[in-house]
């Protein structure tokens, strides 16, 4: 397929383009992907923002052109101003793609969106809900509280019931709950479960949200996801609850992150294979001797390293100010893609 689209591409560069847009959403369809995963891809091949709207299912969805979900259009007015495609299941649902100049591509991808969107509504609707994954996949979206209420019956979880999503990698067994599914992101496939009581029997890594009702689950999610993002070999598991006021470091806009003086020169220091994992080890120990014993390192080796790190980073890492200067600048290293 792949050899098909560059010899398309090289005939007639839409036809190439075109061939593009319905093999992604082929594969999401393969994949069993779920609704925010389409609509991520619209919005990436676009440029644009897309969004869903189904009154029916109460169901309102809608992501930036950086692949990352934003405010929901609820008004049909408002989402039909745009290049749009109604869902071919008589509800009145549509999907769009807020391109200001209409597109030569658009009829094929809201064609393949919203058959899409629709074949994925049909397999994990509440009326015909039959698996866990399908179960998880309602809770962390932004369903009906019908569609919910029949979700976690399916879980057997209860009403009032306190969870934590917890976020892994999509090839890592699911050591923490039945209540398991891979889900598409923005980061990648990743592993979302949902637990009562954060137990880890097996050593990966692993972002825990905050524990809440049922309500909040996709909060839950977000929150583990960036915890994912800062997990290491040194910290496998990051609690979002740990994180404290560093948690506010991921709205930090992802442009700010990255050109941040304190981030390229840890970019630098990142070059190093040692770089990071001996970097976090001197930040989260008392001193290099206690460093050296978490990296399982001669006393003589850390020190060597910190003084290249020192170099690297412009300012010295045995203050209690330079420790934390590293620690944000870490933080703000892992959470900016690339």
């Amino acid at each position: 397929m792949k050899e098909l689209i560059q010899r398309l591409s090289a005939l007639d560069e839409d036809a190439g383009a075109a061939m593009k847009i319905i093999l992604h959403f082929d594969t999401l369809l393969g994949r069993g992907a779920g609704l925010e995963s389409f609509l991520r891809g619209a919005a990436v091949l676009a440029g644009h923002a897309a969004g869903l709207a189904h009154p029916q299912h109460r169901l309102y969805l809608r992501v930036g052109a950086d692949g990352r979900p934003t405010d929901p259009v609820t008004d049909l007015a408002d989402a039909v101003r745009w290049p749009h495609h109604s869902l071919d299941d008589g509800s009145g649902a549509v999907v769009w793609v807020e391109r200001p100049a209409p597109s030569a591509l658009d009829g094929v991808l809201l064609e393949r969106l919203a058959a899409g969107v629709h074949l994925t509504l049909e397999r994990v609707s509440p009326t015909a809900l039959d698996d866990d994954a399908g179960a998880v996949e309602i809770l962390l979206s932004t369903a009906s509280d019908d569609a919910r209420r029949k979700a976690a019956r399916r879980l057997r979880l209860h009403e009032g019931a306190r969870v934590h999503v917890v976020a892994s990698a999509a090839g890592a067994p699911a050591p923490f709950s039945r209540r398991s599914a891979v889900l598409a992101t923005a980061d990648g496939d990743v592993r979302a479960s949902l637990v009562e009581a954060v137990r880890f029997s097996t050593a990966c890594l692993a972002g825990v949200g905050s524990a809440v009702g049922l309500h909040d689950l996709p909060t839950s999610w977000a929150q583990a996801l960036v915890s994912l993002r800062l997990a290491s070999r040194i910290a496998p598991v990051v609690r979002w609850e740990e994180l404290g006021a560093l948690s506010l470091l991921a709205d930090v806009p992802a442009a700010a992150r990255a050109s941040h003086p304190d981030v390229l020169a840890l970019r630098e220091a990142a070059r190093e294979p040692w770089g990071l994992d001996t970097l976090e080890a001197v930040v989260r120990t008392e001193s290099s001797r206690a460093a050296s014993a978490v990296l399982g390192l001669h006393h003589s080796t850390v020190q060597t390293r910190l003084a290249r790190l020192e170099d690297l980073l412009g300012y010295r890492l045995a203050s209690a100010d330079g420790r934390t200067r590293a620690t944000a600048a870490l933080v703000l290293h892992r959470l900016t893609p690339g």
